[in-house]
C-alpha cells in the first residue's frame, strides 16, 4: 500500500494506491505534447483530445485540488471574507472575467492599502452561459477584516456582490467545491458539464501555501474520517490498480 497524506490546516486528505506500477509512476509530463517513459528514456508524444469522460474526470481533480489548497490557507478566521462577483448584463466571456478580476483587485489594494491580502478565486458557470466569481479573501496582517459589501460592489463595478464571513464552516474548501460543481436543479456534480474544455477554473495570490505532503501511514484515528471513496484504474478492461480517497477533520470532532 502506497499513502499520500495531504494536510491541509485541520483537515488531511490521504490517497492509498493499492501497489505502484506502470500506469501510476511511469510517466511524467514533460510539456503540453510530450511525456517521458522514466523507465526507458522514451519521449512519447501525448495526444491532447480528451473524450468528455475525460475532461469530466481532469476537471474533477482541479476541484480537488482546488479543494486542498483552500483548506490549507482558510480556516473560517475573522480575517477572511467570502466574496462573490457577478455581472447586470449576461456576461459569457471567460478572458473579460479574469481581466475584470484583475482590475478590481488592483483597485481593491489601493483603497485598502495598508493590508496584506492574499486570495483564491473559482470562477462559476451559470446554465444560462453567464460567469460569475467566488473569492476567498484574507488580510494576513490584521486579526479582523471587515469591508462592507457595498464597498465592495463600488469597487467592482459590473453588478451584483456578496460579501459574508464563514466562521461557522469548518471544511471551507468542500464549501466553495459545492457551489463548483453541483447544480440545485440538477443534482450532485452537474455544474461540471458546464465547463468548457481547458478553461482555468482558479488562480491564486502567490502567498497562497501549498498542501504539505507527507507519506506514508500516518495512524490517522479513524474517529476523525469524514469521507472515504474507492475507485478502480484500468487499463482497458484490466483493473491495475485500486485508489482509496479519505478526509480527516479534526476540528469537527474536537469537542
Amino acid at each position: 500500500m502506497y499513502i499520500k497524506n495531504y494536510i491541509c490546516g485541520h483537515v488531511v486528505e490521504t490517497v492509498e494506491l493499492e501497489k505502484i506500477n506502470g500506469c501510476v509512476e511511469r510517466y511524467r509530463k514533460l510539456s503540453k505534447n510530450e511525456m517521458i517513459d522514466t523507465t526507458t528514456g522514451e519521449i512519447i508524444e501525448v495526444e491532447n483530445s480528451k473524450s468528455r469522460d475525460e475532461q469530466l474526470g481532469s476537471l474533477e481533480r482541479t476541484i480537488r485540488r482546488l479543494r486542498m489548497i483552500i483548506n490549507a490557507n482558510f480556516f473560517g478566521e475573522p480575517n477572511e471574507l467570502f466574496i462573490t462577483l457577478t455581472y447586470r448584463e449576461n456576461m459569457i466571456d471567460v478572458k473579460r472575467l479574469y481581466s475584470d478580476f484583475k482590475r478590481f483587485y488592483m483597485r481593491l489594494k489601493r483603497r485598502y492599502k495598508g493590508y496584506k491580502f492574499e486570495y483564491v478565486n473559482a470562477i462559476e458557470p451559470q446554465l444560462r452561459g453567464a460567469w460569475h466569481i467566488h473569492l476567498l479573501l484574507k488580510a494576513m496582517n490584521v486579526k479582523y477584516l471587515y469591508i462592507p459589501n457595498e464597498e465592495i460592489a463600488k469597487l467592482w463595478g459590473y453588478g451584483f456582490t456578496k460579501t459574508k464571513r464563514i466562521e461557522s464552516v469548518d471544511n471551507i474548501g468542500a464549501y466553495l467545491s459545492a457551489y463548483l460543481t453541483n447544480l440545485e436543479d440538477g443534482g450532485k456534480g452537474a455544474r461540471l458539464y458546464l465547463y468548457p474544455s481547458g478553461v482555468n477554473i482558479y488562480r491564486t495570490s502567490r502567498g497562497i501555501k501549498k498542501p504539505h505532503i507527507i507519506k506514508g501511514d500516518m495512524g490517522l484515528d479513524e474517529k476523525y474520517k469524514v469521507y472515504e471513496r474507492d475507485f478502480e484504474i484500468k487499463d482497458g478492461d484490466d483493473v491495475v490498480n485500486r485508489v482509496t480517497i479519505k478526509q480527516y477533520n479534526f476540528r469537527r470532532f474536537c469537542s
